[in-house]
């Protein structure tokens, strides 16, 4: 009896120790399988450098991954749910809008979307863009969504006011918050322009957006904005040839400054910022001018010329007294 109780004791141990090591072997070979087909880049990814994907709010896990590896931007959507269940991340996903690089694993996926797209990235604004640019460099960064910058920017009549600098953003960022951080940069590094009221503030803005995009040197911008002064003051159209290539890029046209040559139909588009057809300013800036164009706007330099230029091979500005003179520049500049 004493033999037979051992032997049934043991034979229970064996057979559960069995069991357990044939779970072993069977979890460590499902762990090797997952851990290669996360690690491991899918084959698609290389045809895409980088790609847009978006989870919204109560998309489920398994709809995600659904969506992840049709794609192409996991190897596996086995894998992916088995490592996201056995980590504990499959009810951790959040909403949001991700970029993911050529090249990210299944593994470095998922971190990125439990962590959360919210965050941090430069986005540099150059001089002289219009909102429509500023829009297109902070939907590629990740911060916006495109088109809703731009219908943002309308409602609240912010053209001219996106201050040209280097700000920091969270992706996914709301449009709201975007604003923010522009309109405190604007009016800190602006303040010392508004001493001659809100009027007078508007046009010294909407003179400085033509400046920055015509003109490139300082003290040729000054000259200009005593140009522009005097042919407001006459009634003469000013005939600022940006302003045509603004309203080419309302209309959908690309580029701030890459819309010339203008054509002689782009002349005669109806527009109110159309300073050929209208006289004065037009009524609002055409761009989001820097410092250095406001200054020039306001400190504008008297001068005999009442026509100008760019030579589109040195950018240098060509002044002319007469409406005869300037026709013999175009004549030798722009031929």
């Amino acid at each position: 009896m004493i033999i037979s109780f051992h032997e049934g004791r043991w034979g229970r141990f064996f057979t559960r120790l069995n069991v357990f090591v044939s779970v072993l072997v069977v979890a460590c070979a499902l762990f090797a399988y997952v851990a290669v087909q996360l690690r491991e880049v899918s084959p698609g990814v290389v045809a895409a450098p980088r790609t847009l994907f978006e989870i919204k709010e109560g998309e489920g896990f398994r709809e995600i991954s659904a969506r992840l590896k049709a794609e192409h931007l996991i190897r596996s959507k086995t894998a992916f749910e088995l490592y996201a269940l056995f980590t504990g991340s499959a009810t951790k996903l959040r909403a949001g809008n991700y970029t993911f690089d050529a090249g990210m694993t299944g593994e470095e996926i998922l971190a990125e979307l439990v962590r959360g797209s919210h965050r941090e990235v430069n986005a540099t604004i150059p001089e002289g863009l219009s909102s429509y640019a500023v829009e297109r460099i902070l939907v590629a960064a990740g911060v916006v969504r495109e088109g809703e910058f731009i219908a943002a920017v309308a409602e609240r009549d912010l053209e001219g006011k996106l201050f040209p600098d280097t700000y920091r953003f969270f992706t996914d960022s709301s449009v709201g918050d975007v604003l923010e951080k522009f309109s405190q940069n604007f009016n800190e590094k602006t303040k010392e322009f508004f001493s001659g009221g809100e009027k007078n503030f508007k046009e010294t803005l909407v003179l400085a957006s033509l400046l920055e995009r015509e003109v490139p040197d300082f003290e040729e911008r000054r000259m200009v904005a005593g140009i522009l002064k005097k042919r407001i003051a006459e009634r003469m159209p000013l005939q600022v040839d940006a302003t045509i290539c603004y309203i080419k890029e309302k209309m959908g046209y690309p580029g701030a400054f890459d819309c010339y040559p203008l054509t002689p139909l782009d002349f005669k588009i109806d527009s109110a910022y159309n300073t050929y057809l209208y006289r004065g300013l037009p009524p609002g800036p055409i761009g989001n001018p820097g410092f250095l164009a406001l200054r020039a706007a306001q400190e504008s330099k008297s001068s005999p010329y009442w026509f100008y230029l760019s030579d589109p091979k040195t950018k240098k500005t060509i002044f002319a007294k007469t409406l005869e003179e300037q026709s013999k520049n175009k004549a030798l500049y722009l031929r």
